[in-house]
């Protein structure tokens, strides 16, 4: 039986608030829980990557104190041997197919459709390894020093001992530790886990220009005539930075673009508060689109990442997205929002593929993987995952001139 499903009740012990124990099977790694904003502010260790956002205790506190759908801990893994660590997020939330999954995001069922009828009234509790909040491993540290055998053992022995101190956990879901196709991803496999179709990351190597101009020379004749139809549609469309003294004024106009784009979501995990409005104000750099009668119209919002610029989440009138291309414009804004900045990278997160291949983002792909724990209905998930969510096509585009 896989030991992940049933395992046994660790010794706990505590230092100040902290719950320090060994993991479950495995007791030369010690495993500390922070859960609540004030040990992150106070005893959370400062990440050692670069791009270190999700990471960072400011981040962890806030999510903490101010669930988004989700409740956010983190934990801290120490090898007592060797001192290896390793620091992951970890949050839970509760998967409602009806409502978190739309049907035209299914594959091809029958026509009664009865997989998703069986799971439409059941609701689950989900243990997740990994950050709903954004894409690609950018929550956790330490995995690089793990070789890939070791890496696979000690995820499912956390999330075994996690679920052994808690009741009510259905579902383990390991999000974007893993590359696609690793040896890592392979051996989850080979412990119960069942690879999900995810869309992948879709990143944009900007160290190659400097400006804007750069970037335009470097298309072909058709991009740069696509580009420059998109900015003459985006005409009558201002744009501008959204300060910390209007976050009050602005965020119900922001919750109310971001629900009118998420509610036409395939999938959607997480629902964000207005206050997380207010905190991304602060942390991040949020614009707003406008009309020419001063109706805000859409917002981007992105991240200052270390080296990467990471675009976030945005909103938008579907109408504008149509008659003034305002989706297309958004994208190139945040390009030479990113180049303007001098960062490596711009990361544009998941969805739109195809838009995003046509300004040049490159695919990454990363694991996300799910094993139920009751080792009854655990073999059934491959024969359900496609009545919940399928892969679309898409078409890859080679917008550069060397190409």
């Amino acid at each position: 039986m896989n030991k992940l499903l049933c395992p046994c009740p660790p010794t706990i012990t505590r230092t100040g608030t902290q719950r320090v124990r060994s993991v479950h099977n495995l007791s030369d790694w010690q495993l500390t829980t922070f859960d609540e904003a004030r040990e992150f502010s106070t005893q959370w260790p400062q990440p050692d990557r670069a791009d270190d956002f999700w990471l960072r205790p400011t981040t962890l506190s806030f999510l903490s104190a101010h669930p988004q759908g989700m409740t956010t801990e983190a934990v801290q893994l120490q090898h007592t041997p060797s001192g290896r660590s390793l620091r992951l997020t970890v949050q839970t939330f509760t998967f409602h197919l009806g409502t978190q999954v739309s049907d035209s995001a299914k594959g091809d069922t029958s026509r009664w459709d009865i997989r998703r009828r069986l799971l439409a009234p059941f609701s689950s509790k989900v243990l997740t390894i990994g950050q709903l909040l954004t894409s690609g491993n950018l929550a956790q540290d330490g995995t690089d020093a793990i070789p890939d055998a070791e890496l696979a053992r000690l995820l499912v022995a956390t999330a075994g001992t996690l679920c052994a101190e808690r009741s009510g956990y259905r579902a383990i879901l390991i999000k974007d530790i893993c590359a696609a196709g690793s040896p890592a991803a392979r051996d989850l496999v080979r412990r119960g886990f069942t690879s999900l179709p995810v869309d992948p990351v879709m990143v944009l190597d900007t160290s190659q220009w400097k400006n804007m101009e750069d970037y335009l020379e470097s298309l072909s004749s058709k991009y740069r005539i696509r580009y420059r139809r998109a900015r003459s549609k985006g005409q009558g469309i201002s744009r501008r930075r959204i300060d910390g003294s209007e976050a009050l004024v602005r965020r119900d106009r922001l919750y109310a673009l971001y629900r009118e784009t998420s509610s036409g979501a395939s999938f959607n995990l997480t629902t964000l508060t207005p206050a997380y409005f207010d905190w991304l104000i602060g942390v991040g750099e949020v614009y707003g689109y406008y009309s020419e009668d001063g109706t805000m119209v859409g917002f981007t919002s992105a991240i200052a990442n270390g080296p990467v610029y990471q675009a976030h989440y945005l909103g938008l009138m579907e109408a504008y997205k149509y008659s003034h291309h305002l989706y297309h414009n958004m994208l190139y804004d945040l390009l030479e929002d990113a180049l303007r900045g001098g960062y490596r990278e711009l990361d544009y997160g998941r969805t739109a593929l195809e838009i995003k291949s046509s300004l040049g983002a490159e695919p990454r792909y990363f694991a996300t993987q799910l094993q139920l724990r009751s080792p009854v209905l655990n073999p059934l998930v491959p024969h359900f995952v496609p009545a919940v969510f399928a892969h679309r096509e898409w078409v890859r585009r080679r917008p550069f001139r060397r190409e």
